[in-house]
Formats: structure tokens, C-alpha cells, sequence
């Protein structure tokens, strides 16, 4: 972390800008600084600039994968669907328990012969008609790969916003060592001044002029460590960690912004051949993982329609039984008891579908498999335009880094040292050097911007296909 290291310590720069960007940008900074770092004087903590308290956690990008896997709640909310849909698939697959009914009693209109009541048992089986029931499985096993796939979806999306914060907060990182660095050159300038103002070819107003600009950077210092600090909040709230005060959190620069698994590179170097774009758009409307929820979502629908059609076909109720006579001995005068009398029985029983036939569920059926379709075919466009967006946005930010480290960091940093040392030797005033000096430092952070830029592009570019982009 910055907050321990000495002025002439190297800065920790995202993997993301690869061997080659790290090059440059060290290059940028230490090339205009080396020289006069072990003049400057002690600079101490000034009165004004806020302290951040000391990394808490240090996480690498796969480990905080691990972790939103492992605790988020959006995920273990998810995941609890898929045993609601499992036992939805069984209790869909279950065959209707057969009803037993029993009939006798007690009293002279069981016992006498003049009532003629009979005693009986039976059993009751629905039987499902139309192969309801076939259908109705395939309704649930429908639900619940929709259920999965929707679990992978919001994996995915989770692991973007992840893959997002933690690049924020390597960010984040990155620009407060890039404050301390700005802040180092503007102090070389400044140990000029004061020699040349003790030398007495100076006035003091430039020793205080080039003080100034070096003090401004205290604002700058404590909005970089603010945004640390919030970087650090937002990734913890995806991750699952609950913060108890203000911490920072510290990523693993040797792992930075690539999957430990597939050691792959999330973000390449911007002089590695991209896919082309119909290669992507081609490959977005395979695997995108919400476009593929939407055509499963449209498989449901069509499985309830055919449920819903199958509603207007009655299921039977078949019904056996057996009855007999348990007539008392004595009978009153006139009776002759008979000998007791038994048989069995058989009923069927149907709704008949005269006043309704069940189309108001038909309907409903029908519109929520319009209204899959329409969402379907929305996604779709949606996902050409998200790729273009984002692939012309990444194509453009490479462009530019590729253009700073060829030629904009080179130029600026030889720009700032002739016009310091032409300040030293008394050929040039304080101003011009100033200027160079706040030009080199602008081109420095417009280099900064477009890698955190570039970063944000890819990420845009992988969440439009779909699936993590390997090059």
C-alpha cells in the first residue's frame, strides 16, 4: 500500500495495463524524478490531509469470486429456487391417492327389512386424462432448468459487478500512488526553486509559487483516499463482508484483474488482437446467459399453454365398491327375514365442460407466450446494440493507450525535463517550467483515466456477450 512506502519506492500499477503499460507509465513518472528524489526534503504529514486506516483484508479477483459465490445473499436466495423446483417436478409426477369411503350404522334403518339400507365400501381413483400428468412433469422440468439458468445468469451478473468493484478499487489504488508520484515531481521543481532562491537568482515568490502547486495536491490526496475508502465499502457489500467502521481493503497485485483458474487475462494488453465483432455478436446470442433465461422462459410458456388446452378434457372418477345386509334376527310382524344379501359395484364419474371450457386459462396461456416472445426478440436487438457500444468504446480506449505509450508519454516527459532543467540553468522562467511540468502531470492522469476506462469497456463488452472473453 502507498501508505508505507518511501519516496523512492516503485508504484503498484494494475496488471490490467500488462508489463508493457507498467512500463510506460513507471517510465512517465521516475523518469522526471529519479534524479532529484534524494534532495527533497522530509515531508511530513500535513495538518489537513486524512489518514486511512491500514488494509483490513488483501484479496486476490478469483478469491473474491469465492467469496460472493460462498455468501452473497442474491446467490443463496437463488440457489434456494432450485429444490422448490425440484419438488415441484415430483409433486407434478404424483398420482392422485385413492379415496376409501365406508357406509353403515346403527338403529332399525339398518336392521329391519321394511328400510332396505344396505351397508358398503369403496375406493375412488381420479384418472387423468389427456396425459395430463406427463405434461404437467414436463411443465416442472421446464420451471426448473429455468430456475438454473437463471442461477447461472445472476452468477455471471454477480461476477461482473465483482470483477467492477474490484477494478475500482485497484483504481482507486493505483490513483492515490499516482497523487504521491504527482505530488514527488512537483516537489523536485519546488527543491529547485529553493535553490535558487537561497542562491539569490530567484525571487522568493517563485519559491512560494512552486510550493503552492505542490500543496494542492493535499485535496487531491484526500479525495484519492476517500474514494479508496468507498471503493472499499462497495466491494465488500457485493462480496458479502460487513464493515463495522471504515476499512480499506488491498487486491493482489500479482493477480490482478486475471482468473486464477483459467490464467487468462481479463483485460489484455491493448496490441492483442481483439474478435471481431459479428465473432462476438454471433457468440452473445449462444451463451448470453439472460437471453438464454428468455428462450427458457418461452419453453415454459409454451408447456403451460398445452397444460392450460388440456384443462377442457374431464379426468374420470372410477369408483368400486362392495355392499351387503346385516338384517336383525327379529323382525317386526308381517317381515320374513331373508338371508343377508352382498354385491359389488363399479361407477364413473366425469365433469361435463358445458358452461365452461376452461378458456379463460387458454387465453392467459396464450398472452404469457406472446409476451416471452416480444422479450425474447427485445433482448435480442438489445444485445447488438450493447456489443457495439461497448466493443467501439474498448477499440477506442486501446487506441489511445496504444498512442500514450508510443508517443503522448514519451513526448510529455522529455517535454517537462528540458523545461525544468532550462529552469535550473536560468534559461527559461518559473512559469514555462510550471506549465510543462502541469502538462506532463495532466497527461499522466488522462493515461491514467483511459486504462480505468478501457477497463470499464471490456467489462461493458464481456456482460454484452455473456460469458468471460479469452483472448
Amino acid at each position: 500500500m502507498i501508505f508505507a512506502r518511501t519516496p523512492t519506492a516503485p508504484l503498484p500499477v494494475p496488471a490490467v495495463w500488462t508489463d508493457r503499460l507498467r512500463t510506460a507509465f513507471l517510465a512517465a513518472i521516475f523518469l522526471s524524478s529519479a534524479a532529484f528524489s534524494s534532495s527533497l526534503p522530509a515531508l511530513g504529514r500535513a495538518k489537513g490531509i486524512i489518514d486511512c486506516p491500514a488494509p483490513a483484508y488483501k484479496f486476490s479477483l478469483s478469491a473474491c469470486f469465492n467469496q460472493a459465490d460462498a455468501v452473497n445473499r442474491e446467490i443463496i436466495s437463488a440457489r434456494h429456487n432450485l429444490p422448490i423446483a425440484r419438488a415441484a417436478v415430483t409433486a407434478a409426477g404424483a398420482i392422485p391417492n385413492p379415496q376409501f369411503a365406508l357406509q353403515t350404522g346403527f338403529g332399525p334403518t339398518f336392521y329391519n327389512l321394511y328400510t332396505g339400507q344396505t351397508k358398503q365400501a369403496l375406493w375412488t381413483e381420479q384418472v387423468q386424462t389427456a396425459g395430463k400428468r406427463r405434461k404437467k412433469i414436463d411443465l416442472a422440468r421446464a420451471n426448473y432448468r429455468l430456475a438454473e439458468i437463471q442461477l447461472d445468469a445472476l452468477r455471471f451478473d454477480l461476477h461482473n459487478r465483482v470483477r467492477r468493484a474490484y477494478a475500482e478499487l485497484a483504481a482507486s489504488e493505483a490513483y492515490v500512488d499516482l497523487i504521491e508520484a504527482q505530488r514527488r515531481v512537483g516537489s523536485r521543481l519546488m527543491v529547485i526553486a529553493q535553490k535558487r532562491f537561497e542562491a539569490g537568482k530567484a525571487a522568493q515568490s517563485e519559491y512560494l509559487q512552486a510550493n503552492l502547486a505542490v500543496l494542492q495536491y493535499d485535496t487531491s490526496e484526500n479525495i484519492a483516499k476517500g474514494r479508496l475508502e468507498q471503493a472499499s465499502a462497495a466491494l465488500s457489500q457485493i462480496i458479502g463482508i460487513k464493515p463495522e467502521r471504515v476499512q480499506v481493503f488491498d487486491v493482489d497485485d500479482n493477480g490482478l484483474f486475471k482468473l486464477s483458474a483459467a490464467n487468462t487475462d481479463i483485460v489484455p494488453t491493448p496490441d492483442t488482437a481483439m474478435p471481431t465483432l459479428a465473432a462476438m455478436i454471433a457468440l452473445a446470442q449462444k451463451a448470453r446467459p439472460d437471453l438464454q433465461a428468455a428462450q427458457q422462459q418461452c419453453f415454459v410458456a409454451r408447456q403451460a399453454l398445452i397444460v392450460a388446452k388440456t384443462r377442457k378434457i374431464p379426468d374420470l372418477f372410477v369408483s368400486g365398491g362392495f355392499v351387503w345386509t346385516n338384517f336383525a334376527r327379529h323382525q317386526p310382524p308381517g317381515l320374513v327375514l331373508t338371508p343377508p344379501q352382498s354385491g359389488a359395484f363399479v361407477t364413473v364419474t366425469a365433469e361435463q365442460p358445458i358452461l365452461y371450457q376452461y378458456r379463460g386459462e387458454v387465453r392467459q396461456a396464450e398472452a404469457n407466450l406472446r409476451q416471452a416472445e416480444r422479450q425474447v426478440d427485445l433482448l435480442k436487438s438489445q444485445i447488438n446494440s450493447d456489443l457495439i457500444t461497448a466493443y467501439t468504446q474498448a477499440s477506442v480506449n486501446r487506441a489511445n493507450i496504444y498512442k500514450y505509450q508510443k508517443e503522448v508519454l514519451p513526448t510529455a516527459v522529455k517535454v517537462a525535463d528540458l523545461a525544468r532543467r532550462s529552469y535550473q540553468i536560468g534559461s527559461t522562467d518559473l512559469a514555462t517550467a510550471i506549465v510543462a511540468q502541469q502538462q506532463y502531470q495532466q497527461t499522466l492522469v488522462n493515461y491514467f483515466d483511459c486504462v480505468v476506462s478501457y477497463q470499464t469497456a471490456w467489462a461493458d463488452l464481456e456482460k454484452a456477450v455473456g460469458v468471460p472473453i479469452k483472448l
